[in-house]
């Protein structure tokens, strides 16, 4: 076994950790993960690799992966320049940048300002001739005759009576819903001042179950952090990870919930050092043992019909 690789597998069974939790939290496949505790480099991708999954390593079961790298830098293959100029992201975006430098690509970005700028002035040619045909049309005469006036007269005068009777009724009927309008907005505002409740279970092996009370619709922030050693977490909504890393002891991280979530997890691989804030508000998850945990956030089902009648 080479001498790095064994300097990593005793730090990953002084933590506590098996292949499988390693390959979970590392997101490394497991047979890489043992051909660098046996130090078969040649397994792995390509040198490249090799360096950045070995410093992955190290760090996660709290070593440092920068001095690791230069203490065994003999032992470790250094990438070749033709492997790093395939990985390099300047290598990798020379292409893009050329074609979007191009001619064509640059009048097709503008495309949309000019098809909005060439509709605002048709728009204003339109509305131009139709104020013109509308002043020159034929001015409308005034009857002379007093009878027709007076008949007029009268017809306005009727049309007035049922024009106030109508506003008094729209009136009553404005008032009389802008008063149910305002009782149900008290309502809401009312279910909305109510303050958000936290129930953590006892830990069930690996998992753990947080039920929460009054979660509001948006603007649910959780804060990550660790405490006393390195922790590595991850955060999972509706099956796909929004965020992950690790976290030394005293680091936080702040990670932003998307609208209308009902259920969530964060996943620790070290959850006796970690801790979590949802909206300002801890949550002790110290009821467990397991070093390696799920831990599932589910709104209150009730709750949640509730708000949204």
């Amino acid at each position: 076994m080479d001498e790095v690789g064994q300097k990593l597998r005793d730090a990953r069974i002084q933590k506590g950790y098996t292949i499988d939790d390693l390959q979970q939290i590392t997101k490394i496949q497991k047979r890489y993960l043992i051909a660098i505790e046996e130090g078969n480099f040649d397994t792995l991708p390509g040198d490249f690799y090799v360096r950045a999954f070995i410093k992955q390593y190290a760090d996660t079961v709290g070593l440092d992966g920068d001095a690791l790298l230069t203490q065994f830098q003999q032992d470790i293959p250094e990438p070749q320049p033709q492997e790093y100029a395939a990985q390099s992201v300047e290598n990798k975006t020379r292409a893009t940048r050329a074609e979007e430098a191009s001619p064509v690509n640059r009048l097709r970005r503008y495309l949309p300002q000019i098809a909005i700028a060439a509709i605002v002035v048709v728009a204003v040619i339109v509305i131009y001739v139709i104020m013109l045909v509308y002043q020159s049309g034929p001015k409308q005469t005034i009857p002379t005759d007093s009878e027709s006036v007076a008949v007029s007269s009268k017809r306005s005068t009727s049309k007035t009576s049922k024009s106030s009777t109508s506003s008094k009724t729209s009136k009553t009927s404005a008032a009389s819903s802008s008063s149910k309008t305002a009782e149900k907005s008290s309502k809401k505002s009312t279910k909305k001042s109510s303050k958000l409740d936290i129930s953590v279970a006892d830990a069930n092996g690996a998992t753990q179950a947080v039920t929460l009370k009054n979660l509001p619709k948006t603007g649910n922030k959780l804060t990550l952090g660790a405490t006393g050693a390195t922790a590595w977490i991850s955060v999972i909504v509706n099956g796909s990870t929004t965020w992950q890393g690790s976290l030394t002891s005293g680091n936080s991280q702040e990670v932003t919930l998307p609208d209308n979530v009902t259920t969530f997890q964060v996943r620790s691989g070290n959850a006796t050092a970690t801790t979590i804030k949802l909206n300002g508000q801890s949550v002790d998850i110290s009821k467990g043992t397991s070093i390696v945990r799920t831990i599932t956030f589910t709104a209150d089902a009730t709750e949640s019909e509730g708000s949204q009648e």
